[in-house]
């Protein structure tokens, strides 16, 4: 294992720990779960690291969140559902990125796209379970989520590409041999 593993592995908790105080910090202030506060480091890491890591990083930050905090809820199955828009997201976002080497912007469009749709599935099936109108909870949902997506396309991207670059410069990262 190389030493970019090993930074996979260190981003990769740094990732999950903001995933887990972005969102009490964002709540503390007011600004609640409309701005997505947990999205922001599950996004970075399905657009910077391995897709094992990644998706390590999308499977638990919900889930701890839930069990150490209360947010998102087991009941109703807010973090289940935010567990499968964060396999899309990472999964998706290291194939686009990574994989495919789409430009950022494109990338972030098409994961929150695939996210979004995911949701609006997620929400109107839990809102059938639990005899709620899900043609109304789900265009609701996803209005809710305006003001996150928008900061997203503010900041993930020129963050991508500084985090990029700085791994590109440091001189304890080698190059990424041909085989991986």
């Amino acid at each position: 294992m190389n030493h970019k593993h090993n930074f996979d592995w260190l981003l990769g908790g740094l990732f999950l720990a903001l995933a887990l105080a972005f969102p009490l910090a964002f709540h503390l202030v007011g600004l609640g779960s409309a701005f997505l506060p947990m999205f922001y480091p599950v996004m970075l890491a399905g657009l910077l690291l391995r897709p094992r890591v990644s998706v390590m990083v999308g499977l638990l930050a919900p889930l701890l969140s839930a069990a150490l905090t209360g947010m998102p809820p087991f009941y109703p199955p807010v973090a289940f559902i935010m567990v499968m828009e964060f396999l899309v997201i990472t999964s998706l976002g290291w194939v686009l990125s990574q994989k495919l080497k789409l430009n950022v912007y494109l990338s972030l469009f098409l994961t929150i796209l695939a996210d979004r749709l995911v949701l609006f599935l997620a929400t109107w099936v839990v809102a059938d379970w639990l005899q709620l109108p899900g043609l109304v909870l789900g265009p609701v949902t996803l209005i809710k989520g305006l003001p996150g997506i928008i900061v997203m396309f503010l900041v993930i991207p020129p963050l991508v590409v500084k985090i990029k670059e700085k791994i590109r410069l440091s001189p304890f990262l080698e190059p990424e041999s041909p085989a991986e």
